[in-house]
């Protein structure tokens, strides 16, 4: 297929635009990775439960509460009790953490439609050898 008809013409030129707006994308995706402020694997949720003693307030409904950072680390589930004092440091760190995982997969999405991108104007691009013997007008004669 080539691109020959103002129609090709017109398609490549949107291929050509989605590329270059994709590439602008990914500048803007990036910084975050360049930070090298810590973060923390995980998700902040407030647990609360029963610790089983018969005469402790939980038994009455008042649940004891703290805050956790939940992570799996491979394939199991792993609590960690956040200190008293640094439940906002913990929070900003995961915070950080799961925008870089969110840029990550977003990274992925658009180097995946670059590529389709890519795949298409080639397609739109490349040509067939003649075969042998035969021009371009099929007369058979190869000579310029």
């Amino acid at each position: 297929m080539s691109i020959q008809f103002q129609a090709d013409r017109e398609k490549f030129s949107q291929l050509r635009k989605s590329l270059v707006h994709l590439t602008g994308e990914i500048k803007g995706l990036v910084k975050p990775c360049f930070s090298d402020r810590p973060v923390i694997k995980g998700t902040v949720y407030e647990l609360k439960r029963k610790c089983g003693k018969p005469g402790c307030r939980c038994a009455r409904g008042e649940l004891h509460h703290r805050m956790v950072v939940s992570a799996s680390e491979r394939g199991k589930t792993r609590l960690q009790v956040i200190a008293h004092g640094f439940l906002v440091e913990v929070q900003g760190k995961v915070r950080r953490y799961q925008e870089l995982r969110r840029v990550r997969a977003r990274l992925g999405e658009v180097y995946r439609q670059m590529l389709q991108v890519m795949d298409e104007m080639e397609a739109m691009r490349r040509e067939e050898l003649p075969s042998p013997g035969k021009d371009r007008n099929g007369s058979g004669d190869l000579r310029g």
